[in-house]
């Protein structure tokens, strides 16, 4: 008699390291604001979110991993980015060049693309997801590694006329390094578009964080910083 299977559930994600320290500002004073069903309480979905009594930084530690997400999710995440690229069209219409980082299959780019049919879209990517992207033509070049690796870095630098961040800064351990290596590769006067799935989880909680960082890098903000999404100017005199 064959065994009876197990039933199909889905798989558990996985988190990384609990961090004793805010990702952005590096302090250790950490206040939890949701607890009790973390993944070490052995729900799937969740993991306890904590707030930085500095700077006002909010995240889930541990962090979870990007996975697969939920179709209806997926939906909700296509209609931002026809939003988003709405704004960025308002004050740029018409880059030659635009880089998505953390472009995953490019979905980002292929949306963009019906409101900037002549612009040269290329991704990167941690995983190898952005070459299948290449290769079904939603991004001309594709780079799998980060912003913030030393050879994508030179290689990438003051080269686009916009950098786009899309629900990436949530998704990384070191969200400034990675907002400023953004910077690094777009050219002067280019333009940054930052967008925050959940404004509770990250900066926007106090989105004079991120306004004020990107002042400090040299940027103009063109957008209001009290929102999700964020457009903003590289001036001349940044580094």
């Amino acid at each position: 008699m064959s065994a009876t299977s197990a039933p199909s559930v889905p798989p558990v994600p996985p988190y990384g390291p609990y961090r004793e320290d805010c990702p952005w500002c590096g302090s250790r004073r950490l206040r939890a604001r949701l607890r009790g069903d973390g993944p070490r309480q052995g729900a799937p979905h969740r993991s306890p979110v904590e707030r930085c009594a500095d700077c006002r930084h909010v995240f889930r530690n541990p962090p979870l991993t990007p996975g697969p997400e939920h179709p209806l999710v997926r939906a909700g995440v296509r209609f931002r980015h026809r939003l988003a690229a709405r704004a960025l069209y308002r004050h740029c219409p018409e880059p030659e060049s635009w880089l998505d980082v953390g472009t995953g299959d490019a979905e980002f780019p292929r949306t963009a693309r019906t409101h900037f049919p002549y612009t040269a879209f290329d991704g990167l990517d941690a995983t190898h997801r952005v070459l299948r992207a290449r290769a079904v033509e939603r991004v001309e070049e594709a780079f799998v590694g980060r912003l913030t690796d030393p050879h994508i870095a030179a290689r990438l630098r003051e080269r686009y006329d916009v950098v786009s961040l899309f629900q990436y800064l949530e998704r990384v351990v070191d969200p400034r390094a990675e907002l400023r290596a953004a910077l690094r590769v777009l050219r002067p006067g280019g333009h940054l578009l930052v967008d925050v799935a959940d404004p509770r989880r990250l900066l926007p909680v106090h989105p004079l964080g991120l306004g004020a960082e990107l002042v400090a890098q040299g940027c103009t903000v063109l957008t209001g910083s009290r929102g999700h999404r964020v457009v903003a100017r590289k001036d001349g005199s940044a580094p």
